[in-house]
């Protein structure tokens, strides 16, 4: 997606927040309570995963767009659009979290939305916010989170799946027609829905949630899939599809792959064995002269649909980005979507 007229220019971001909560569980520690072997935690790569003991997933939002607000010096009466994102239970069976998130931060005349597109969802919402302020000249500001807790006993984040382990976090991002500290160039992004197979495998559908298996397992729906021999194409499909959307959100910027404005390439927070096998390795391959590879995720854990909007809060905090300078922030979603959003710093 270009970000151009009706828009003057491409939308500001006014501020960008990565809510975590303050406790941490170790990796040695899951390895000497024998939640995971040795050669796993060496793959996963992760030093600590975040957790929240108490609070739900889209209480972390409210607090994260609270703290985006408070930073923007904005309030919730400003916002036309209160876009949450999010890829696990939310605290309520049969209920809207987005309408928890506007109230609480007292967003009385924007319209919540529920954007859930798993681990790219946070990229989704994004774009979703981006096209309402080129498409409705009545909204000039909005508010995307993304929120996720994953607790037992429905979920297993340290070995409920391959190549990943999960942290709770909320992230919030402020979208302003007018600018902001940052701006947001392009969103580019390639989907290939054969792919829902891998979290699926051979289950058949289910009349609630967890009525089959009291314990998410991506892990049991994965291994199904590589026992058909179909990983080597998907490998294949991964890495065409991330130099697709590299460049395609490099071009979409109005940048070529040499402009040495292009400063950093943001990874999801994968496994490390993912990201050294898959992901780097796609990305290396595209000849980005001037562009640094970074891996923020070690002490957090993926972060559901929060990664792009995490990153680029720790950028802002580790104040890395330089006036004129560009990041790209790479996003990954089962399904599977790949996406690419290309944010410069003002």
């Amino acid at each position: 997606m270009r970000l151009s007229p009706p828009l003057p220019e491409p939308p500001g971001i006014a501020a960008a927040v990565l809510w975590l909560p303050s406790r941490r569980l170790d990796a040695a520690d899951a390895v000497a309570a024998g939640r995971l072997d040795q050669e796993t935690a060496d793959r996963l790569g992760y030093r600590a995963l975040s957790e929240s003991p108490d609070r739900a997933a889209p209480e972390m939002a409210v607090l994260a767009a609270q703290k985006a607000l408070a930073d923007a010096g904005w309030s919730g009466d400003d916002l036309g659009l209160v876009v949450h994102s999010w890829i696990y239970h939310q605290g309520h069976d049969f209920w809207s979290a987005p309408h928890y998130v506007a109230h609480g931060i007292g967003a009385r005349h924007a319209t919540p939305l529920g954007v859930q597109q798993t681990s790219n969802g946070g990229v989704a919402a994004l774009e979703t916010a981006a096209a309402r302020l080129a498409l409705d000249p009545s909204v000039n500001r909005c508010l995307v989170t993304t929120a996720d807790r994953f607790v037992e006993p429905g979920f297993d984040r340290w070995s409920g799946d391959i190549d990943v382990a999960y942290g709770d976090a909320a992230t919030a991002l402020l979208l302003d027609r007018d600018g902001g500290p940052y701006r947001l160039l392009a969103i580019a992004s390639v989907s290939v829905p054969e792919y829902e197979v891998l979290y699926r495998g051979e289950d058949a559908f289910s009349p609630a949630p967890r009525s089959t298996y009291a314990t998410i397992s991506a892990r049991r729906t994965k291994l199904f899939f590589r026992a058909g021999g179909g990983w080597p194409r998907f490998v294949a499909v991964l890495r065409r599809s991330v130099q697709r959307v590299v460049l395609d959100a490099i071009a979409d910027a109005g940048l070529t792959p040499a402009d040495p404005r292009l400063r950093y390439l943001v990874l999801p927070r994968l496994s490390t064995g993912a990201l050294t096998q898959f992901y780097g390795p796609s990305v290396h391959e595209l000849a980005l002269p001037h562009t640094e590879l970074l891996d923020l995720g070690r002490d957090t854990g993926h972060l559901g649909a929060g990664d792009p909007v995490a990153n680029l809060s720790t950028l802002q905090a580790d104040d890395r980005l330089a006036p004129g300078e560009v990041a790209l922030f790479l996003s990954a979603g089962n399904g599977f979507t790949w996406s690419c959003v290309a944010i410069s710093h003002e």
